[in-house]
């Protein structure tokens, strides 16, 4: 027994080291990648989420109102249509997109949290917010393409170590978010309902600061790889270049729809959960800890899922499971609270090949040998401006009947819940499609590897079948002779 787990450890820790380690500028720059990811994990915790709308909720912000904060950063990131232009006049560009990252978070961070010190009124306060943000988020979007196409050229080529990569970035970040949650949540719900709450979210938001710049100092020490001479870039480019890469273009309208979907209650549903359903911080916070655990018991099984039926066809299968959960959610009423924990446990399950098979989509079919610049501003623009349609849709659903409830099947509901149904809706078509259709999203070669692993299983499945007959043939031969 003793052998049999030091060998396991042997074989996990040699595929982390195969991954991360100083040996080469490479494996250095994923490492650099894992920490700023565990550090930017860190921070989040405190700057976003339920933290995000607990702060929103200290200063009078109604459901309407977080709803419209939320929306602001996808308008502002529109800008991002002027980053490859921009960035194609810098040969060496990692300060400059360490600035932009580090005037996003002065703003996004300090001069939000002490903002509201010196603006007293309800709707002044929230015109500051919008405007904060949208300065901040303006200022950084054509920088941010610049940070992605800087890394990607760290990811490994072999689709086995990415898959691994990806796998141990989303573990090693979902523990220390885990255990974070846990402790700061357990301490804000201790400080219910006294002064103190609303002093130590401020605090989580400064030490936030601390840690921002500590991820800045370690993405410095990154390598920055020579770019290809775009010089000769327009504009229009960002439009045009993805429109001659079909497989690219497909899997970008799926990331597209996706953010669509994700934001139509974005932000508005822990609003809902908090002040609604009146969830505790550690309520919601400790189901939202047990991703982590079915992330670690079930890492394998999906796996061998994206193995078999490759990256789009495990999204689409996750997606089609998902629907009922929606439809879960809808019936959810604080009389059927019950409902929250086992519907989250399901998701959960179905996030973990959610989250594995998003995270390659941007970059399965991302031409090579070209700059990635203009491919990701497109990404980034369109996943902005979808997401702000999802925001502005779900906002104006959820402002129908804002904090009040209305009569509907013999239930007092809010009319966030009807975001529920429509992201339901939309799963069902999104599903079937990705599902039927995974080849056009597919690189060849892929298609190939999993065809050849489903004939493989096949045939091993063939060979099963004959075992098992032959076994049966043999029985009942030695019955004959008894």
């Amino acid at each position: 027994m003793r052998n049999n787990i030091k060998r396991i450890f042997r074989t996990w820790w040699s595929s982390i080291t195969d991954i991360y380690s100083l040996a080469d500028e490479d494996s250095k720059g994923r490492l650099i990648i894992l920490t700023s990811s565990l550090l930017t994990t860190f921070y989040n915790v405190f700057i976003t989420g339920i933290f995000y709308t607990g702060f929103l909720s200290m200063y009078g912000i109604s459901i309407t109102g977080a709803g419209i904060i939320t929306f602001i950063p996808y308008i502002a990131n529109l800008f991002t249509i002027f980053s490859s232009k921009i960035l194609s006049r810098f040969p060496r560009r990692k300060w400059l997109l360490l600035g932009g990252k580090l005037f996003f978070y002065i703003m996004y961070i300090l001069v939000i949290t002490l903002m509201p010190l010196f603006v007293h009124d309800t709707d002044g306060r929230l015109t500051m917010f919008v405007l904060i943000l949208f300065i901040a988020n303006v200022a950084n979007a054509p920088f941010a393409p610049g940070m992605t196409t800087w890394f990607y050229r760290f990811y490994p080529l072999r689709t086995d170590q990415r898959t691994s990569f990806i796998t141990y970035n989303q573990i090693f970040s979902s523990i220390l978010s885990s255990v974070i949650l846990l402790l700061s949540s357990l301490l804000t719900d201790a400080l219910s309902g006294s002064p103190y709450q609303d002093q130590l979210i401020l605090i989580f938001r400064y030490f936030a600061f601390v840690l921002v710049l500590v991820d800045l100092f370690i993405q410095s020490r990154a390598k920055e790889y020579p770019y290809p001479d775009t010089s000769d870039l327009k504009l229009a480019d960002i439009f045009t270049l993805p429109f001659l890469h079909k497989k690219f273009l497909a899997c970008m309208l799926l990331q597209f729809f996706w953010n669509f979907l994700c934001n139509l209650n974005n932000g508005l549903w822990n609003y809902h959960l908090l002040n609604h359903m009146n969830f505790s911080y550690t309520l919601i916070n400790t189901v939202s800890i047990f991703y982590t655990i079915i992330l670690l018991t079930t890492t394998a099984f999906w796996k061998k899922i994206l193995r078999t039926y490759s990256w789009i066809k495990t999204f689409g299968l996750a997606v089609l499971f998902f629907i009922p959960t929606e439809i879960f959610f809808f019936f959810m009423t604080p009389e059927r609270s019950f409902i929250y924990f086992p519907n989250c446990m399901i998701q959960h399950f179905l996030s973990v090949g959610l989250n594995f098979s998003y995270a390659n989509i941007l970059y399965m079919n991302l031409p090579e040998n070209e700059d990635s610049t203009p491919y990701i501003a497109f990404n980034t623009l369109g996943c902005n401006l979808f997401a702000f349609f999802g925001l502005i849709v779900g906002t104006a659903v959820s402002s129908i009947s804002g904090d009040n409830t209305i009569p509907f099947l013999g239930m007092d509901l809010y009319t966030v819940q009807f975001t529920t149904l429509m992201r339901g809706a939309c799963m069902a078509i999104l599903g079937f499609i990705l599902v039927k259709y995974w080849r056009g999203f597919t690189r060849d070669d892929e298609i190939v590897e999993v065809e050849e692993m489903q004939e493989e299983r096949r045939i091993q499945n063939e060979r099963k079948k004959q075992q098992r007959k032959l076994i049966h043939q043999y029985r009942a031969q030695q019955r004959k002779q008894k």
